[in-house]
Parts: structure tokens; C-alpha cells; sequence
């Protein structure tokens, strides 16, 4: 006897009630990963709120760093003829540096520390400042610079003239044609290396033409060639 098959039929969903099963499908998702979206959401928002008072109080203490700074620099240098308070100053950009740590003012009153103690006299004291500067401060280059050329000046003052020519050199580097190319030709010309100071001399003279260094080096410079015949060498053959 042939076996009769049944015709299985399958319920087909109605749009409506797929539209619906999608719907639970994403409401069941959301549910699951909302608490997450609220974590990452709240996290994110900490870290906005943090930044934005981190970014006031580094306003607020740059302000009140500036204040003390400037009336450190007032003892350094008071003006108007008025002799310099090395000790107060002193004091005060140390209080700058103790008070305002990680402050652009807080960076500058390091390298005027290391004036400070230059001006009193004291160069090997200057020089242990400093060395503590470009360590601290390695991506500051234009201070870095500024430091590594009284660095030098530093250096010559306790008679290491090797070391004064690296300091300036670092200088020189960092930023570029200035008082330390100055400072290196003068050195050459003392020590007698004409011709490492006619070098500085020259990019002094073409980079920096209208400043009054370059009155100096183009007086330390050979005279143009202006292409006019040069005089006969005494008993050169007459052709």
C-alpha cells in the first residue's frame, strides 16, 4: 500500500509581525548594551569635566605665577638705574618654581635661577642649574636654547673654553643664527681659528644683515671680490 505523505505547511509570518520581531530583536540588543553605552558615556564625560577644571586651574596658576615672576624679575633687574636685589630675586623665583610647578612662568624662573647665581658670581652653581634644566625641560626648545647659551657664557667664566664651544653650539642649533654664533666667532677669533670665525662671522653678517652684530662681523671679514683685477705678485714673470 503507498504511504500517503503529509504536506507540511509553514506559518508565514505577516509583515506586521516581522516588523515586530525586528523591533524586540533591537530592543533586546539595547538592553543588553546600554548599561555598557552608560559606563563608556559617563567615562567619557569624567574625563571632559576633568580636563575642562585641569585647564582653569593651569589658567589660574599661569596668571598667579606671572604675578610672582614678574615681581622676581623687578628685584633682578629693577630699572631705571636701580641696583639689582640678587638674594630677594632669588628667593622669588624660587617660590615661583616651588608654588607653580609645570607652569610655563614656573619653566623661564628655573632659567633664572641659574642667571641669578651667574650675576652673583657663582658660575659652577649656575652651571648645576642649568644641567638640571635641559634635563628636565628636553622639549622646550627655544628655552633649551636660551639656557645652553648662558650655558656657555657660564663655561667661559670658569675658563673651560671646550665646553663654552658646545654650549653655544647647542644654542646655535636650537635656535638658530644669534648671540651664540657671536659668541662662537669671537671665541675662534681669540683662540685663532680665522677661519671658523670668518664662517660665524659670514652667516651673521647674511642672515642677520641689519642687525648691529653684523656691523661687527662684516669688519672681521675679508673685503668683497667685486671681479677687479688683483695687483701682480711681486716677481711674477711679466707676459
Amino acid at each position: 500500500m503507498a504511504k500517503i505523505k503529509k504536506k507540511i505547511t509553514k506559518n508565514m509570518l505577516s509583515p506586521q509581525d516581522e516588523i515586530k520581531g525586528i523591533t524586540h530583536t533591537v530592543s533586546d540588543y539595547y538592553q543588553a548594551y546600554r548599561q555598557q553605552a552608560n559606563v563608556v558615556l559617563t567615562l567619557v564625560a569624567l574625563v571632559l569635566i576633568v580636563v575642562t577644571v585641569y585647564s582653569l586651574v593651569q589658567a589660574g596658576n599661569e596668571k598667579k605665577s606671572g604675578q610672582l615672576f614678574a615681581a622676581a624679575y623687578d628685584a633682578y633687574d629693577p630699572g631705571g638705574g636701580a641696583p639689582p636685589n640678587y638674594p630677594l630675586a632669588l628667593q622669588r623665583f624660587q617660590e615661583v618654581v616651588k608654588q607653580y610647578g609645570g607652569t610655563t612662568n614656573s619653566a623661564i624662573a628655573e632659567m633664572y635661577i641659574g642667571n641669578t647665581y651667574a650675576s652673583m658670581g657663582q658660575p659652577d652653581t649656575a652651571l648645576k642649574e642649568y644641567e638640571a634644566f635641559t634635563k628636565k625641560h628636553a622639549g622646550e626648545t627655544f628655552l633649551l636654547g636660551m639656557v645652553y647659551q648662558r650655558m656657555g657664557y657660564a663655561y667661559l667664566a670658569v675658563g673651560k673654553g671646550d665646553e663654552a664651544v658646545k654650549a653655544f653650539s647647542k644654542a646655535e642649533t636650537l635656535v638658530g643664527t644669534g648671540t651664540a654664533t657671536l659668541e662662537l666667532a669671537r671665541f675662534y677669533d681669540r683662540s685663532g681659528n680665522i677661519q671658523e670665525a670668518q664662517k660665524k662671522y659670514k652667516a651673521i653678517s647674511d642672515d642677520l644683515p641689519s642687525s648691529a652684530w653684523a656691523s661687527e662681523a662684516r669688519a672681521k671679514l675679508p673685503p668683497p671680490d667685486l671681479g677687479q683685477p688683483k695687483p701682480a705678485q711681486p716677481g711674477a714673470a711679466a707676459k
